[in-house]
C-alpha cells in the first residue's frame, strides 16, 4: 500500500513537472490571441487571453503593461474600421491585462472623445492621471519633466530679473561709471563709455546669459535688501539649472535602462517583453555583478525557463553569496516539490542577511510541506517580527500555490546604484551607448554655473569694497541722477536739489523754472506707466520688479512661464503622458493655459489701470 501511494506521487510529481515544462511563455501566447481577434474570432481570442494570463499567473506575473496598450490602440483602431464588438472586447481585455495602465485609461478617454462624450471621457483621463503618478516609470518620467520645465521657468525669471534691474538702477550706475571716467578722461567719450560699460559682456565677445550675470554683479549694490537676496538666491538657482537638466536627463535615460526597466518589472510582477533580451545583452558584458544575475534570473522566471534562472543564481552565488539569489533558488527547488533543497538555501539566505523577512516567511512555508510544523512557526514568528505587514500581505494573497512564496526583488535604489556604476566605467558603451550617469562634479563644469557663482561672488565683493564711497541714487519724482559729489549728504537720499526745494523746503522758485520741473516730473511718471505697461502686457509680473515689489512680481511670473512651457510642452513634457493621449494633452494645455491668463489678469491688470500722479 505503502509503495503505491509513492509511486502515484512520483508519478503525479512528474506530470506537474512536465506540464509546468511544457507551458509556453506570454510572448508566444499574446500573438495568437491577437491575431484571431483581428481575424473576428473573440472566443479563441479570450481563451488564449486567459491562457496567458493563467500561465503568467503560475510565474508570479500580475500585469502586461505592454500587451494592455497594445489592445488599448486595437480598440481605437477597431472602432474607426467600424467593428464595435472586437473594440469592445480589446478595451475589455486592455484593462483586464492591467488595470493600473495610464495608457489604457487615457486611450478609453480619447475613444469617447472621439465619440463627441465629453462627459463619459472625464472619468478615464482623471483615472489616468492618478494611475500616472502611482506607476513608478512614468511618475519618475513625470517628475524629469517637471523639473525641466520648472528649470525653463526660473531661466526666464532671472534674466527678466536682470532686465528690471538694468530698468532700475541702469541710469544711476551709469552716473557712476561717467564719474570714475572723468578722471581719466574729458570730452564727450565719457558718456558713450559710461554707457557702453553697462553692456560690456556684449563687446568683448560674451553671450547675452553673460550680461544678466554681469548686471547681477554691479547693481548688486545699488538694490535694496530684498532685491540683494534674490540676486543671491536667483544666481544660485541659475548655477544649478544645468545640474538640474543633466539630472533630468539621467532620470529620462536611466528609466527605461535595461537594470532599472528589469528592476521595476521584478518589483510590481509586470510582464516586458524586451526586458528580458536588454538584461540579457547587459550580463553578457558585464558579468561579474550578482544583482544584474538576480535581475536576469527573474525575468527568466517570468518566461518560465526555470533551468536558467537556476544558473543565474547560482552564478550570483558565485560571485557575491548573494542572499537574494539564495531565496529565488529556494524557490525554484520548492516549485520542483523539492522542499529539503528549498529550506536549504532559505537557511542560507538567513544567515547571509538575518533580517531578511522573505527567507524566514518562505521557510516557514517549505517546513509546513516537510511537517516540521514547531520550525514552521518559529520561522513565520521570526518573519513578523522583521516585517509584519509583508508577511500579513504575503499570507492573505490569493493565488496557485506558488504565490504563497516571495521572490527577491532587488530594490530600485540599488538597480539605479548599479545601472550608474556601469555607466561610470563604460564597460557597456560599445552595446548601449553613452549611457546616462549623474555626478554633480562633472556637471558644474560648464560656463552658466560657473559664470553664476562668479557673478554672486563678484557683486558681494564689489558692494564691500565700494560700500565707503557709496552710490549713486535718482530721483523719485524726476527720475534724475545724482552721487554724494553731486548733493550733500545731509540732504534727502531720494529727492534731487531742485526736487527738494520744490516738494520739501517749498522755497520760492521762479515760476518758469517750476513750471518745467513740474514738465519733466509728469513726463518722468508718464514714461514709467507706458514701459510698465508694455512690460506688463508681455511679461506679467515684470512691472512689479520694475516698481521694487519684486517677491510679488517674481512670483507671479515664475507661475505664468511655468503654465506656459507646461501648456507648449504638453504631450512631450510635464507630466508624461505620451504623444498618443490627445484628450489628457488637450486638459493639461486648457487647464495651463486657463492659469497662465488668470495669472496674467492678476499681475498685468493693476498695472492699466494705475494713474500719473505727479
Amino acid at each position: 500500500m505503502t509503495f503505491r501511494l509513492l509511486a502515484c506521487a512520483l508519478v503525479a510529481a512528474v506530470l506537474c513537472g512536465s506540464a509546468r515544462a511544457e507551458q509556453v511563455p506570454p510572448r508566444d501566447i499574446f500573438p495568437q490571441a491577437a491575431n484571431a481577434a483581428r481575424e473576428g474570432d473573440l472566443d479563441t481570442a479570450t481563451k488564449k487571453t486567459i491562457e496567458m494570463m493563467d500561465t503568467g499567473r503560475s510565474y508570479q506575473l500580475k500585469r502586461y503593461p505592454v500587451y494592455a496598450a497594445a489592445a488599448a490602440g486595437f480598440a481605437r483602431q477597431s472602432i474607426a474600421d467600424g467593428k464595435r464588438d472586437v473594440a469592445t472586447w480589446a478595451q475589455k481585455t486592455a484593462t483586464q491585462l492591467d488595470p493600473r495602465s495610464p495608457a489604457v485609461s487615457f486611450s478609453a478617454a480619447d475613444t469617447a472623445a472621439e465619440s463627441r462624450n465629453l462627459s463619459l471621457a472625464m472619468s478615464p483621463m482623471l483615472r489616468g492621471f492618478r494611475q500616472l503618478f502611482a506607476n513608478y516609470r512614468t511618475s519618475v518620467l513625470s517628475r524629469a519633466d517637471l523639473l525641466i520645465v520648472l528649470s525653463l521657468a526660473i531661466a526666464i525669471t532671472a534674466i527678466v530679473f536682470g532686465i528690471a534691474l538694468f530698468i532700475r538702477y541702469g541710469r544711476s550706475m551709469a552716473h557712476d561709471f561717467r564719474e570714475i571716467l572723468a578722471k581719466r578722461i574729458h570730452g564727450g567719450a565719457v558718456s558713450v563709455l559710461a554707457f557702453a560699460l553697462l553692456f560690456l559682456p556684449i563687446f568683448v565677445w560674451l553671450g547675452p546669459m553673460w550680461l544678466v550675470f554681469y548686471w547681477f554683479a554691479i547693481f548688486f549694490g545699488y538694490a535694496n535688501g530684498r532685491e540683494r537676496a534674490l540676486i543671491v538666491v536667483l544666481g544660485l538657482l541659475f548655477a544649478l539649472l544645468p545640474l538640474a537638466g543633466d539630472f533630468a536627463g539621467t532620470l529620462a535615460g536611466g528609466v527605461d535602462s535595461p537594470v532599472v526597466i528589469s528592476a521595476i518589472s521584478s518589483a510590481e510582477k509586470t510582464y516586458q517583453p524586451e526586458a528580458l533580451r536588454r538584461i540579457q545583452e547587459l550580463v553578457n558584458i558585464v558579468n561579474d555583478n550578482p544583482t544584474l544575475h538576480i535581475l536576469l534570473g527573474n525575468m527568466y522566471v517570468f518566461e518560465g525557463n526555470e533551468q536558467q534562472a537556476a544558473d543565474h543564481y547560482q552564478r550570483a552565488i558565485q560571485i557575491g553569496d548573494a542572499p537574494g539569489a539564495h531565496v529565488n533558488l529556494g524557490n525554484l527547488h520548492f516549485m520542483q516539490n523539492d522542499y529539503g533543497a528549498a529550506s536549504t538555501e532559505y537557511a542560507a539566505a538567513q544567515k547571509r542577511d538575518p533580517n531578511m523577512a522573505i527567507a524566514f516567511y518562505n521557510d516557514s512555508v517549505a517546513s509546513g510541506e516537510l511537517y516540521r510544523f514547531d520550525e514552521q512557526g518559529q520561522k513565520l514568528e521570526r518573519a513578523k517580527k522583521i516585517d509584519r505587514d509583508l508577511v500579513e500581505q504575503l499570507s492573505q494573497a490569493d493565488g496557485p500555490p506558488a504565490q504563497k512564496l516571495a521572490m527577491y526583488n532587488p530594490k530600485l535604489r540599488e538597480a539605479w546604484q548599479v545601472a550608474q556604476s556601469i555607466a561610470r566605467r563604460g564597460v557597456a558603451r560599445s552595446q548601449f551607448g553613452n549611457a546616462a550617469y549623474f555626478d554633480p562634479i562633472v556637471s558644474a563644469e560648464n560656463p552658466v554655473t560657473i559664470g553664476a557663482l562668479a557673478s554672486v561672488l563678484l557683486a558681494i565683493g564689489i558692494w564691500l569694497i565700494r560700500r565707503g564711497t557709496g552710490f549713486a541714487g535718482s530721483c523719485i519724482k524726476c527720475g534724475r541722477t545724482f552721487c554724494h559729489r553731486c548733493k550733500s549728504g545731509r540732504e534727502s537720499a531720494t529727492y534731487c536739489t531742485q526736487c527738494i526745494h520744490i516738494y520739501l523746503k517749498r522755497d520760492g522758485v521762479a515760476l518758469q523754472t517750476k513750471r518745467k520741473k513740474l514738465d519733466e516730473v509728469s513726463d518722468h511718471y508718464t514714461g514709467m506707466l507706458r514701459r510698465n505697461r508694455l512690460f506688463a502686457t508681455f511679461l506679467p509680473g515684470s512691472a512689479q520688479m520694475i516698481e521694487g515689489r519684486t517677491e510679488t512680481g517674481m512670483l507671479a511670473m515664475l507661475l505664468f512661464f511655468f503654465f506656459v512651457w507646461t501648456a507648449v510642452l504638453a504631450g512631450r513634457l510635464a507630466p508624461a503622458i505620451g504623444p498618443v493621449a490627445l484628450t489628457a494633452q488637450s486638459a493639461v494645455r486648457v487647464v495651463a493655459i486657463v492659469l497662465a491668463v488668470i495669472t496674467w489678469a492678476l499681475a498685468s491688470i493693476p498695472v492699466y489701470r494705475r494713474r500719473a500722479v505727479a
